[in-house]
């Protein structure tokens, strides 16, 4: 019996096989990787495997990875003491400035790619910025450089375009393709 880890492989595959339009919009170079918030640590496991077919079939792969963005954030934020005591006053802080810093680690990561409209950046650990932010909020700031694919490794639910993360919040229409077991 095949793991829906495998049928997940096998469905990317398909989907990386087929021929890239450059004249796409940011918004339709992004593929989700739609897959069970309980399967998070086998995916997380297999990911060597996404990589692996990534370049057996002639394109570039480079990981961003989100879950230190928040304490790498934390830890160099001024007032990080003072959050600490008074966890509330942060919210704006997050919103404006988290996100940012989001933003950034992903376009510093992305500029490294000598062939960018050959590569797929996946992005994995986005339910790391559950609750602090909103995904929808940071992927519209990097469709711009987006001109390979996103590949968002993506913990939640899909129906009729409406993507929700972690099953838990209300979700958001996209035009991204999902890529599903």
């Amino acid at each position: 019996m095949i793991s829906k880890i495998d049928t997940l492989l096998n469905a990317y595959e398909n989907v990386l096989k087929e021929p890239w339009n450059q004249k796409l919009s940011g918004q339709e170079k992004v593929w989700f990787l739609v897959y069970d918030p309980s399967e998070q640590r086998k995916v997380s496991l297999r990911m060597g495997d996404f990589e692996s077919i990534t370049l057996k079939n002639n394109r570039q792969w480079i990981e961003v990875d989100l879950q230190p963005c928040f304490p790498q954030w934390m830890s160099r934020h001024e007032y990080r003491q003072e959050y600490f005591a008074a966890p509330e006053g942060i919210q704006d802080q997050i919103e404006s400035n988290f996100k940012g810093f989001v933003v950034d680690h992903i376009t510093q990561v992305i500029e490294t790619a000598a062939d960018i409209e050959n590569t797929v950046v996946a992005i994995t650990n986005v339910s790391s910025l559950f609750g602090f932010l909103k995904l929808s909020d940071v992927l519209k700031e990097i469709y711009s450089i987006n001109k390979g694919r996103l590949l968002i490794f993506f913990p939640g639910e899909h129906q009729n375009n409406h993507f929700r993360l972690m099953d838990a919040r209300d979700g958001w229409n996209y035009l991204a393709r999902p890529i599903t077991a």
